[in-house]
C-alpha cells in the first residue's frame, strides 16, 4: 500500500506531468504524420527521459566519484591538520543552530569524525559567503561558532572566513599551514569534487591525503539499482553537479590554477 501511495504521489509532480504531456504530444504528431518541426518534441522528450528516467547522470557522476580511491578510517595516517572544504552548510538566521545543512553536509560530518578520531590537532574550516541585509555571513564562521559553543572537541578550530571558490580555499588553507609550519593535510570534500581539489592543492607546498565523501551517484549508494524508472528530478541534480565539475576543471585549467 505504501508503494502504491508513493507512486500515486509521484504522478502529481510537475516533472512527471511535463514528461507525460510531452510524450502524448509526440505520439499525436507521429499518429497524424505531421512532419513540421517534429524533431523538436522528439529531442525534448528524449532528453527529458534520458536524464529523469535513466541512470545516465548517475553514471557520469560515478566516473568522477571513483577517480580517487575510497578510504577507511583505520587506514588514514595522522596529519598536521584537517581541511573541510565548504559546500555542506549555509548560515541561517532562522535555524536554532545558526546554520542549515545542505546536500554536501557529509563533508562536515566526515571532518568531525576525523577530529574525534584524533587524526590531527587542527581542523580548518572553509566555505563561501552569503549576503543578507548588507552583511556577508560566513559558512566557516557559522560552523566554528556552533562547534565551539555546543560540541566539545579536543581539537583546535580555525575558520579561513569567506572564500570565493576552491582555489581561494586552497590558498588560504596553505597560508595557515605555512604560518604554523605544518605540511601534512587531510583534505575532506565530496568525491566528485576531489579530483579538482587535489589538482588545485598540487600547486601548493602542502602534502595532501584525500578523504573523499558525500557519494551521491546511485551506483555508489545502498539500494536497488534500476535502469528505468518514473521521472525524477534527481537525475537533473546529478547532471548539474557533474557539469559543474567538468566545466570548473577547464576554467581552472584556463586560469592556471591547476
Amino acid at each position: 500500500m505504501n508503494t502504491i501511495l508513493k507512486t500515486l504521489l509521484l504522478f502529481t509532480q510537475p516533472l512527471f506531468l511535463v514528461w507525460l504531456f510531452l510524450g502524448i504530444w509526440l505520439l499525436r504528431l507521429l499518429w497524424n504524420r505531421n512532419n513540421v518541426h517534429r524533431w523538436m518534441p522528439v529531442v525534448a522528450w528524449l532528453l527529458l527521459t534520458a536524464f529523469s528516467c535513466t541512470p545516465i547522470a548517475a553514471v557520469l557522476l560515478a566516473d568522477l566519484e571513483n577517480r580517487v580511491p575510497r578510504v577507511q578510517m583505520n587506514t588514514l595516517p595522522e596529519a598536521d591538520a584537517i581541511l573541510c572544504l565548504g559546500g555542506g552548510v549555509e548560515p541561517s538566521l532562522s535555524e536554532p543552530t545558526g546554520f542549515h545543512l545542505k546536500v554536501g553536509a557529509d563533508r562536515l560530518s566526515t571532518a568531525l569524525m576525523l577530529a574525534s578520531a584524533k587524526k590531527a590537532p587542527l581542523l580548518i574550516l572553509g566555505g563561501g559567503g552569503y549576503p543578507q541585509e548588507r552583511r556577508t555571513f560566513s559558512e566557516a564562521d557559522a560552523i566554528r561558532d556552533h562547534l565551539t559553543a555546543h560540541v566539545p572537541l579536543s581539537i583546535q578550530l580555525h575558520s579561513i572566513g569567506v572564500c570565493s571558490d576552491t582555489h581561494d580555499e586552497a590558498l588560504k588553507a596553505a597560508e595557515v599551514m605555512k604560518k604554523r609550519g605544518l605540511k601534512r593535510l587531510l583534505l575532506v570534500t565530496s568525491a566528485s569534487h576531489m579530483p579538482r581539489a587535489i589538482a588545485v592543492f598540487s600547486k601548493t607546498e602542502v602534502q595532501v591525503t584525500p578523504v573523499p565523501c558525500n557519494y551521491l551517484s546511485s551506483l555508489n549508494n545502498v539500494g536497488d539499482f534500476r535502469w528505468l524508472h518514473w521521472p525524477s528530478h534527481h537525475g537533473f541534480e546529478l547532471f548539474t553537479m557533474w557539469a559543474h565539475e567538468i566545466i570548473g576543471h577547464y576554467v581552472y585549467l584556463w586560469r592556471g590554477w591547476i
